[in-house]
């Protein structure tokens, strides 16, 4: 796992945290999964589509200096991660561990649950442009559907279980052993960096299956 650590990230938490704006957006980690969801789509979305997800609920910023503020930031921390993608460096960040303590604390208590419940919401909130790509795909080159589709649904699953852990260890207890699962959940744990690259993967082998907005989107975002 890598350190990556963006000035602007501990300007979000300022923002997040503010008394104005504390339960107005999601939490910083949440942001931040979202950001890296919306860096991953296959396509990007315009910014009017993507920003007001980081709304957790409706509310109005105090003026437009501070909307303008806002903007800037995750524009130039999604720039941030479309670079890192772009060298090929995607890893966990090194400030979602895996508490000892985790069965005792909430998803909420947790950044790794934050971060990938972020990044779940922006998956789903994107899965009309994921699916316009399978789409293609299938019809392009069907032969290699299976192996996508089995790449993508692992992924998926292992976020979800860091997404709120205390719900997988539930679920995992209706079927199996809870024991067993938690037994095995530092194990998992350890391979999430590489599920990361398998999602940023399976989306880039996506991107030629769809018209060209996403690379002169992407170009567009380095140039301003």
């Amino acid at each position: 796992m890598k350190n990556f650590i963006f000035p602007q990230e501990r300007e979000l938490v300022i923002l997040c945290t503010s008394e104005e704006l504390r339960g107005v957006l999601f939490s910083p980690d949440h942001i931040k999964g979202l950001i890296f969801a919306v860096a991953s789509a296959p396509e990007i979305p315009l910014p009017d589509i993507w920003l007001p997800w980081v709304f957790q609920r409706r509310g109005e910023l105090s003026s437009e200096e501070q909307a303008d503020k806002l903007t800037d930031l995750l524009m130039t921390m999604l720039q941030q991660q479309l670079g890192l993608m772009r060298d090929e460096r995607v890893d966990l960040p090194a400030s979602l561990i895996l508490p000892e303590d985790y069965q005792e604390r909430s998803a909420q208590d947790m950044a790794l649950c934050q971060w990938f419940s972020g990044l779940l919401a922006g998956h789903s909130l994107l899965e009309s442009l994921w699916q316009k790509a399978w789409q293609s795909r299938d019809k392009k080159h069907p032969h290699s559907m299976p192996d996508a589709v089995k790449t993508l649904s692992h992924c998926l699953s292992i976020f979800s279980t860091f997404a709120d852990i205390g719900l997988a260890m539930e679920q995992s207890a209706q079927r199996t052993d809870k024991d067993n699962f938690a037994s095995m959940l530092p194990k998992i744990y350890r391979s999430l960096p590489l599920a990361l690259r398998q999602y940023v993967i399976l989306s880039g082998e996506l991107v030629e299956y769809l018209p060209n907005q996403f690379e002169s989107y992407v170009q567009q975002q380095y140039e301003s």
